[in-house]
């Protein structure tokens, strides 16, 4: 009988180690929403006008749907693919950071952003998503999550409450964390975040982050760019500069403002082919796909 309470001891001894030590390791999610959060909502540039994000068209329980013809430079090439932005309201959860089933008391509206990149490039097919969350009242942005994957490996990141966490496989990047810089708007989401300067001003400069879309995170540092705007044939034109960076981002003068043309100085173009409101959770039965323009 001793040594039977002995094991029993042993057991929950190891039992209460191994809780301990997964305590310690796993991340702190009830903290998601607090201090870093704040710290990024109170530091956000100026948004310019906030009219698109409290426009009653994200009431209407669909989703703006965008699809593009992509040229996307890469390896020294110009590969053709197609990109999805998708922009919708959803109810946020700000315990866990994630859409809440239905709206919480202690939640609030947010406008997502999920941008979806296919582009094969010789006997492979890069697959990349980021996904944006910004608060529909104040713009203030909540959330980043980004993954790329193909056939040499899997890259991924994620900003929730100021903290942003990254894995790659790539050769002197691996794991990493750090402070999400406050007064930074991320290039992921500059097609949300811009529609406020389509109408009034743009600021001088603005801090952009790079692109965890990517894939590949050589430089987790912000960038200041100059700001210009213009009137062009296709709607109104934002163009950001940074050295030999240059990020022109074409936007339908009309609210919501939609993404109509994307360019980056090293070839990359997203042309719009079709967007409309969409329930697109409810198209996934075989079929649905037709709603898909053809490639060019």
């Amino acid at each position: 009988m001793k040594i039977f309470f002995k094991s029993l001891a042993a057991l929950l001894f190891l039992a209460l180690a191994v809780w301990a030590i997964r305590s310690d390791s796993l991340p702190d999610r009830t903290g998601a929403g607090g201090a870093g959060a704040a710290s990024l909502e109170g530091r956000m540039p100026p948004l310019g006008d906030p009219g698109w994000r409290t426009s009653p068209v994200w009431d209407d329980g669909r989703a703006e749907y965008c699809a593009y013809d992509v040229t996307w430079a890469r390896y020294g090439h110009r590969f053709p693919g197609r990109a999805l932005l998708v922009v919708v309201k959803e109810p946020w959860a700000p315990d866990l950071e994630v859409k809440a089933d239905t709206p919480r008391a202690d939640g609030f509206d947010v406008l997502k952003l999920n941008h979806i990149r296919d582009v094969p490039t010789g006997i492979y097919t890069y697959h990349q998503m980021a996904s944006v969350f910004a608060r529909r009242d104040t713009g203030a942005l909540r959330k980043i999550a980004a993954a790329s994957a193909e056939a040499c490996g899997v890259s991924t990141a994620e900003m929730t409450g100021g903290r942003l966490e990254t894995r790659s496989y790539f050769d002197g990047q691996g794991d990493r964390a750090m402070d999400y810089p406050p007064g930074t708007l991320p290039e992921d989401g500059l097609p949300l975040f811009l529609r406020g300067y389509v109408q009034g001003d743009v600021p001088a400069t603005l801090s952009i982050f790079p692109s965890l879309l990517h894939g590949a995170f050589p430089k987790l540092a912000p960038a200041a760019y100059q700001v210009e705007k213009r009137s062009v044939p296709e709607g109104v034109e934002i163009r950001l500069t940074s050295g030999k960076s240059v990020l022109t981002y074409t936007f339908d003068p009309q609210p919501p403002h939609r993404l109509v043309r994307f360019e980056r100085e090293d070839g990359t173009v997203y042309r719009m082919s079709k967007c409309e409101r969409i329930p697109y959770w409810e198209m996934h039965n075989p079929g649905d796909e037709a709603w898909l323009p053809t490639a060019p």
